[in-house]
Protein backbone atom coordinates (compact mmCIF):
# COMPACT_ATOMS: atom_id res chain seq x y z
CA UNK A 1 0.00 0.00 0.00
CA UNK A 2 0.90 3.46 -0.52
CA UNK A 3 0.45 4.90 2.56
CA UNK A 4 3.24 2.84 4.10
CA UNK A 5 5.89 4.59 2.52
CA UNK A 6 7.46 7.54 3.56
CA UNK A 7 6.91 11.12 1.77
CA UNK A 8 10.88 11.06 1.04
CA UNK A 9 10.46 7.45 -0.58
CA UNK A 10 7.46 8.23 -2.55
CA UNK A 11 9.21 11.71 -3.92
CA UNK A 12 12.35 9.78 -4.75
CA UNK A 13 10.33 7.30 -7.05
CA UNK A 14 8.32 9.77 -8.77
CA UNK A 15 11.55 11.83 -9.84
CA UNK A 16 13.51 8.23 -10.75
CA UNK A 17 10.09 7.30 -12.90
CA UNK A 18 10.40 10.87 -14.59
CA UNK A 19 14.33 10.20 -15.13
CA UNK A 20 13.57 6.87 -16.55
CA UNK A 21 10.60 7.87 -19.01
CA UNK A 22 13.09 11.02 -20.15
CA UNK A 23 15.35 8.02 -21.40
CA UNK A 24 12.77 7.16 -24.06
CA UNK A 25 13.99 9.42 -26.10
CA UNK A 26 18.06 9.17 -26.09
CA UNK A 27 17.09 5.21 -27.22
CA UNK A 28 14.51 6.86 -30.39
CA UNK A 29 17.72 8.62 -31.48
CA UNK A 30 20.10 6.30 -31.19
CA UNK A 31 21.62 5.83 -34.28
CA UNK A 32 25.59 6.08 -33.39
CA UNK A 33 27.57 7.71 -30.41
CA UNK A 34 28.24 10.96 -32.05
CA UNK A 35 29.67 13.95 -30.20
CA UNK A 36 26.22 15.89 -29.88
CA UNK A 37 24.33 12.32 -28.68
CA UNK A 38 27.47 11.17 -26.51
CA UNK A 39 27.07 14.75 -24.28
CA UNK A 40 23.23 14.15 -24.37
CA UNK A 41 23.72 10.83 -22.53
CA UNK A 42 26.09 12.16 -20.31
CA UNK A 43 24.16 15.08 -19.24
CA UNK A 44 21.28 12.73 -18.56
CA UNK A 45 23.26 10.45 -17.04
CA UNK A 46 24.71 12.84 -14.21
CA UNK A 47 21.63 14.54 -13.86
CA UNK A 48 20.54 10.55 -12.55
CA UNK A 49 23.36 10.19 -10.63
CA UNK A 50 23.23 13.40 -9.27
CA UNK A 51 19.83 12.80 -8.34
CA UNK A 52 19.78 9.53 -6.42
CA UNK A 53 23.24 10.63 -4.62
CA UNK A 54 21.16 13.97 -3.58
CA UNK A 55 17.97 12.14 -2.35
CA UNK A 56 19.56 9.13 -0.82
CA UNK A 57 19.89 10.85 2.71
CA UNK A 58 16.97 13.64 1.80
CA UNK A 59 16.78 15.76 4.85
CA UNK A 60 20.00 14.69 6.18
CA UNK A 61 22.46 16.63 4.11
CA UNK A 62 24.89 17.62 6.55
CA UNK A 63 26.20 20.79 4.37
CA UNK A 64 24.52 23.03 2.94
CA UNK A 65 27.03 23.29 0.32
CA UNK A 66 25.69 19.89 -1.32
CA UNK A 67 22.45 21.30 -2.09
CA UNK A 68 23.40 24.33 -3.63
CA UNK A 69 26.10 21.81 -5.85
CA UNK A 70 23.40 19.56 -6.78
CA UNK A 71 21.04 21.79 -7.89
CA UNK A 72 23.66 24.03 -10.06
CA UNK A 73 24.68 20.29 -11.39
CA UNK A 74 21.34 19.61 -12.22
CA UNK A 75 20.32 22.49 -13.71
CA UNK A 76 23.61 22.77 -15.82
CA UNK A 77 22.68 19.41 -17.54
CA UNK A 78 19.20 20.59 -18.46
CA UNK A 79 20.90 23.40 -20.51
CA UNK A 80 23.11 21.40 -21.69
CA UNK A 81 20.54 19.31 -22.92
CA UNK A 82 18.08 21.74 -24.21
CA UNK A 83 21.20 23.29 -26.07
CA UNK A 84 22.46 19.75 -27.35
CA UNK A 85 18.75 18.78 -28.79
CA UNK A 86 18.04 22.05 -29.39
CA UNK A 87 14.43 21.52 -27.70
CA UNK A 88 12.61 22.43 -24.23
CA UNK A 89 13.11 18.85 -23.07
CA UNK A 90 14.67 20.28 -20.48
CA UNK A 91 11.84 21.65 -18.50
CA UNK A 92 10.71 18.45 -17.81
CA UNK A 93 13.62 17.93 -15.77
CA UNK A 94 13.63 20.96 -14.23
CA UNK A 95 10.29 19.88 -12.98
CA UNK A 96 12.41 17.61 -10.41
CA UNK A 97 14.14 19.75 -9.42
CA UNK A 98 11.07 22.03 -8.02
CA UNK A 99 10.18 19.07 -6.43
CA UNK A 100 13.79 18.44 -4.57
CA UNK A 101 13.83 22.75 -3.29
CA UNK A 102 11.66 22.35 -0.09
CA UNK A 103 13.77 19.84 1.23
CA UNK A 104 17.06 21.39 0.84
CA UNK A 105 16.25 25.21 1.09
CA UNK A 106 14.10 28.00 3.48
CA UNK A 107 11.11 28.81 1.03
CA UNK A 108 12.55 32.19 0.25
CA UNK A 109 15.68 30.82 -1.12
CA UNK A 110 13.92 28.17 -3.09
CA UNK A 111 11.44 30.71 -4.54
CA UNK A 112 14.32 32.92 -5.80
CA UNK A 113 15.98 29.43 -7.11
CA UNK A 114 12.87 29.11 -9.04
CA UNK A 115 12.76 32.23 -10.33
CA UNK A 116 16.07 32.31 -11.15
CA UNK A 117 15.90 29.03 -13.24
CA UNK A 118 12.46 30.07 -15.28
CA UNK A 119 14.35 33.17 -16.39
CA UNK A 120 17.78 31.30 -17.19
CA UNK A 121 15.31 29.02 -19.15
CA UNK A 122 13.20 31.92 -20.75
CA UNK A 123 16.44 32.88 -22.22
CA UNK A 124 17.78 29.79 -23.39
CA UNK A 125 14.17 29.38 -25.60
CA UNK A 126 15.38 32.46 -27.04
CA UNK A 127 18.04 29.97 -29.01
CA UNK A 128 15.83 27.09 -29.33
CA UNK A 129 15.68 26.22 -32.99
CA UNK A 130 12.10 25.08 -32.43
CA UNK A 131 10.98 28.29 -30.61
CA UNK A 132 13.19 31.03 -31.32
CA UNK A 133 11.32 32.08 -34.50
CA UNK A 134 7.93 31.66 -32.74
CA UNK A 135 7.23 34.65 -29.50
CA UNK A 136 4.38 33.19 -28.90
CA UNK A 137 5.35 29.39 -28.38
CA UNK A 138 7.98 31.25 -26.32
CA UNK A 139 5.84 32.61 -24.07
CA UNK A 140 3.72 29.79 -23.78
CA UNK A 141 6.27 27.79 -22.61
CA UNK A 142 7.65 29.74 -20.42
CA UNK A 143 4.50 30.04 -18.27
CA UNK A 144 3.54 26.70 -18.70
CA UNK A 145 6.68 25.51 -17.18
CA UNK A 146 6.64 28.18 -14.63
CA UNK A 147 2.90 27.47 -13.37
CA UNK A 148 3.89 23.14 -13.64
CA UNK A 149 7.46 24.12 -11.62
CA UNK A 150 5.47 26.34 -8.74
CA UNK A 151 2.44 23.38 -8.66
CA UNK A 152 5.28 21.00 -8.30
CA UNK A 153 7.22 23.18 -5.30
CA UNK A 154 3.87 23.92 -3.78
CA UNK A 155 2.64 19.99 -3.54
CA UNK A 156 6.56 19.27 -2.28
CA UNK A 157 6.18 21.89 0.29
CA UNK A 158 3.31 20.38 1.19
CA UNK A 159 4.34 17.19 1.62
CA UNK A 160 7.81 18.54 3.25
CA UNK A 161 5.43 20.18 5.91
CA UNK A 162 3.61 17.10 6.56
CA UNK A 163 6.72 14.50 7.05
CA UNK A 164 8.14 17.81 9.64
CA UNK A 165 4.84 17.64 11.35
CA UNK A 166 4.86 13.65 11.52
CA UNK A 167 8.20 13.56 13.09
CA UNK A 168 7.64 15.83 15.45
CA UNK A 169 4.88 13.91 16.63
CA UNK A 170 6.80 10.89 16.58
CA UNK A 171 9.38 12.51 18.33
CA UNK A 172 6.32 13.40 21.28
CA UNK A 173 4.79 10.00 20.99
CA UNK A 174 8.49 8.70 22.40
CA UNK A 175 8.98 11.27 24.99
CA UNK A 176 5.54 10.49 26.33
CA UNK A 177 6.35 6.88 26.47
CA UNK A 178 9.71 7.44 28.23
CA UNK A 179 8.00 9.84 30.54
CA UNK A 180 4.98 7.64 31.39
CA UNK A 181 7.61 4.85 32.07
CA UNK A 182 9.21 7.05 35.38
CA UNK A 183 5.68 8.00 36.14
CA UNK A 184 4.70 4.33 36.80
CA UNK A 185 7.92 3.92 38.70
CA UNK A 186 7.30 6.81 40.72
CA UNK A 187 3.54 5.90 41.14
CA UNK A 188 4.69 2.13 42.33
CA UNK A 189 7.37 3.98 44.89
CA UNK A 190 4.80 6.55 46.08
CA UNK A 191 2.78 3.61 46.60
CA UNK A 192 4.94 1.84 48.48
CA UNK A 193 6.11 4.55 50.89
CA UNK A 194 2.51 5.28 51.67
CA UNK A 195 1.99 1.50 52.65
CA UNK A 196 5.35 1.31 54.60
CA UNK A 197 4.39 4.57 56.37
CA UNK A 198 0.69 2.81 57.32
CA UNK A 199 2.23 -0.24 58.48
CA UNK A 200 5.32 1.48 60.55
CA UNK A 201 2.81 4.21 62.03
CA UNK A 202 0.02 1.59 63.02
CA UNK A 203 0.44 -1.79 63.08
CA UNK A 204 4.21 -0.82 64.51
CA UNK A 205 3.35 1.10 67.08
CA UNK A 206 0.34 -1.08 68.26
CA UNK A 207 2.71 -4.20 68.30
CA UNK A 208 5.37 -2.43 70.65
CA UNK A 209 3.15 -1.34 72.85
CA UNK A 210 1.29 -4.91 72.83
CA UNK A 211 4.47 -6.51 72.99
CA UNK A 212 5.47 -3.84 75.89
CA UNK A 213 2.42 -4.87 78.24
CA UNK A 214 3.11 -8.10 77.07
CA UNK A 215 6.05 -8.04 78.88
CA UNK A 216 4.54 -6.41 82.22
CA UNK A 217 2.24 -9.34 82.23
CA UNK A 218 4.97 -11.48 82.13
CA UNK A 219 6.28 -9.92 85.22
CA UNK A 220 2.74 -10.37 87.31
CA UNK A 221 1.49 -13.71 86.26
CA UNK A 222 2.88 -17.12 87.87
CA UNK A 223 2.09 -20.28 86.95
CA UNK A 224 0.72 -21.86 83.64
CA UNK A 225 -1.13 -18.69 82.75
CA UNK A 226 2.64 -17.17 82.43
CA UNK A 227 3.59 -19.38 80.51
CA UNK A 228 0.66 -18.40 78.27
CA UNK A 229 1.58 -14.87 78.26
CA UNK A 230 5.63 -15.37 77.82
CA UNK A 231 4.38 -17.37 74.51
CA UNK A 232 2.13 -14.38 73.42
CA UNK A 233 4.91 -11.80 74.21
CA UNK A 234 7.53 -14.03 72.19
CA UNK A 235 4.66 -14.33 68.88
CA UNK A 236 4.27 -10.21 69.51
CA UNK A 237 8.22 -9.67 69.06
CA UNK A 238 8.15 -11.97 66.39
CA UNK A 239 5.29 -9.83 64.64
CA UNK A 240 6.94 -6.83 65.12
CA UNK A 241 10.07 -7.90 63.80
CA UNK A 242 8.59 -9.17 60.18
CA UNK A 243 6.65 -5.55 60.09
CA UNK A 244 9.73 -3.88 60.47
CA UNK A 245 11.49 -6.45 57.92
CA UNK A 246 8.70 -5.49 55.12
CA UNK A 247 8.55 -2.09 56.10
CA UNK A 248 12.21 -1.77 55.36
CA UNK A 249 12.08 -3.52 52.00
CA UNK A 250 9.35 -1.36 50.89
CA UNK A 251 11.82 1.71 51.63
CA UNK A 252 14.97 0.12 49.89
CA UNK A 253 12.96 -1.20 46.40
CA UNK A 254 12.03 3.15 45.64
CA UNK A 255 14.26 3.08 42.41
CA UNK A 256 13.27 3.82 38.83
CA UNK A 257 14.28 2.54 35.30
CA UNK A 258 16.08 4.96 34.17
CA UNK A 259 17.82 2.49 31.15
CA UNK A 260 13.83 1.64 30.00
CA UNK A 261 13.11 5.53 29.54
CA UNK A 262 16.02 6.08 27.84
CA UNK A 263 15.36 3.07 25.58
CA UNK A 264 11.78 4.37 25.11
CA UNK A 265 13.09 7.72 23.83
CA UNK A 266 15.44 5.97 21.49
CA UNK A 267 12.55 3.52 19.76
CA UNK A 268 11.84 4.58 16.60
CA UNK A 269 13.56 8.28 15.68
CA UNK A 270 12.89 9.20 12.58
CA UNK A 271 15.50 9.00 9.66
CA UNK A 272 18.48 8.51 11.82
CA UNK A 273 20.62 5.47 12.81
CA UNK A 274 20.61 4.97 16.42
CA UNK A 275 23.32 2.63 18.59
CA UNK A 276 23.34 3.16 22.47
CA UNK A 277 24.97 1.08 25.62
CA UNK A 278 22.48 1.10 28.20
CA UNK A 279 22.31 -2.01 30.41
CA UNK A 280 19.49 -3.95 30.78
CA UNK A 281 18.82 -2.65 34.01
CA UNK A 282 19.75 0.80 35.25
CA UNK A 283 18.20 2.27 38.39
CA UNK A 284 18.47 5.19 39.82
CA UNK A 285 17.11 5.96 43.12
CA UNK A 286 16.78 9.85 42.94
CA UNK A 287 13.78 10.78 41.32
CA UNK A 288 15.08 14.37 40.50
CA UNK A 289 18.44 12.61 39.10
CA UNK A 290 16.47 10.41 36.74
CA UNK A 291 14.36 13.52 35.92
CA UNK A 292 17.04 15.54 34.85
CA UNK A 293 18.67 12.79 32.77
CA UNK A 294 15.76 11.86 30.99
CA UNK A 295 15.26 15.48 29.80
CA UNK A 296 18.67 16.18 29.16
CA UNK A 297 18.44 13.04 26.84
CA UNK A 298 15.37 14.34 25.41
CA UNK A 299 16.94 17.82 24.85
CA UNK A 300 19.95 16.47 23.14
CA UNK A 301 18.29 14.09 20.98
CA UNK A 302 15.91 16.83 19.88
CA UNK A 303 18.56 18.91 18.95
CA UNK A 304 20.26 16.42 17.16
CA UNK A 305 17.03 16.00 14.47
CA UNK A 306 16.48 19.51 14.02
CA UNK A 307 20.00 21.39 14.24
CA UNK A 308 22.74 18.48 13.54
CA UNK A 309 21.48 17.07 9.90
CA UNK A 310 23.09 13.92 11.13
CA UNK A 311 22.07 10.58 10.36
CA UNK A 312 23.38 8.61 13.51
CA UNK A 313 23.40 9.12 16.80
CA UNK A 314 25.15 7.24 20.09
CA UNK A 315 23.51 7.35 23.55
CA UNK A 316 25.82 5.68 26.51
CA UNK A 317 24.18 5.76 30.31
CA UNK A 318 26.72 4.75 32.58
CA UNK A 319 27.79 4.92 36.36
CA UNK A 320 30.16 3.71 39.27
CA UNK A 321 30.04 3.83 42.98
CA UNK A 322 30.02 7.66 42.73
CA UNK A 323 28.80 8.79 39.61
CA UNK A 324 26.16 8.40 36.76
CA UNK A 325 27.24 9.47 33.26
CA UNK A 326 25.30 9.97 30.33
CA UNK A 327 26.87 10.32 26.68
CA UNK A 328 25.54 11.33 23.41
CA UNK A 329 27.41 11.76 20.12
CA UNK A 330 25.96 12.42 16.38
CA UNK A 331 27.90 12.52 13.01
CA UNK A 332 26.14 16.04 12.47
CA UNK A 333 27.56 18.97 10.68
CA UNK A 334 28.72 20.31 14.65
CA UNK A 335 28.88 23.28 16.26
CA UNK A 336 31.21 25.29 14.09
CA UNK A 337 32.19 27.61 16.45
CA UNK A 338 28.38 29.21 17.14
CA UNK A 339 27.62 29.56 20.95
CA UNK A 340 25.16 27.14 22.36
CA UNK A 341 21.44 27.80 22.13
CA UNK A 342 18.59 27.50 24.83
CA UNK A 343 18.73 23.85 24.59
CA UNK A 344 22.42 23.22 25.42
CA UNK A 345 22.32 26.28 27.77
CA UNK A 346 19.22 24.87 29.88
CA UNK A 347 21.22 21.35 29.77
CA UNK A 348 23.99 23.17 31.49
CA UNK A 349 21.89 24.83 34.48
CA UNK A 350 19.61 21.48 34.92
CA UNK A 351 23.47 19.88 35.05
CA UNK A 352 24.71 22.43 37.50
CA UNK A 353 21.86 22.34 39.76
CA UNK A 354 22.58 18.94 40.94
CA UNK A 355 26.26 19.59 40.72
CA UNK A 356 27.46 17.41 38.02
CA UNK A 357 29.38 18.50 35.01
CA UNK A 358 29.21 19.15 31.40
CA UNK A 359 31.89 18.35 28.52
CA UNK A 360 31.07 19.30 25.06
CA UNK A 361 33.18 18.74 22.14
CA UNK A 362 32.80 19.30 18.47
CA UNK A 363 34.97 17.80 16.13
CA UNK A 364 32.64 15.34 13.86
CA UNK A 365 29.63 16.39 15.39
CA UNK A 366 28.82 16.91 18.73
CA UNK A 367 29.72 14.74 22.02
CA UNK A 368 27.93 15.54 24.74
CA UNK A 369 29.14 14.03 28.37
CA UNK A 370 27.14 14.65 31.78
CA UNK A 371 28.40 13.91 34.86
CA UNK A 372 26.10 13.55 37.71
CA UNK A 373 27.54 12.75 41.62
CA UNK A 374 25.72 10.03 43.59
Amino acid sequence: MVYRYSHIRLIRLAGLIIWLSLSIPLFLQYEQFTAPFTIYLSAHLGFGLVFWAVTHNIGQISFKLKAWLSVLLQFGAILLINYITNSAIGIVYALIISVLLPWFFSIKESVLILLVCNLLLAIQFQFIGEVNNNTLVQYVLFFVYLGASAFSFIISLVAFRQQNAKEELRLLNTELKATQVLLADSSRINERLRISRELHDLIGHHLTALTLNLEAASHMTEGKPQSYVKKAHSIARLLLSDVREVVGQFRQSGTLDLGQAVKELLAGLPRMKVSSDIPDEFLVEDPKLAQTILRCTQELITNTMKHAHASEIFVKLDRTDKQVMLEVKDNGVGLKGSQAGNGLTGITERVKMLSGQVVITSDDGVHVVLTFPI
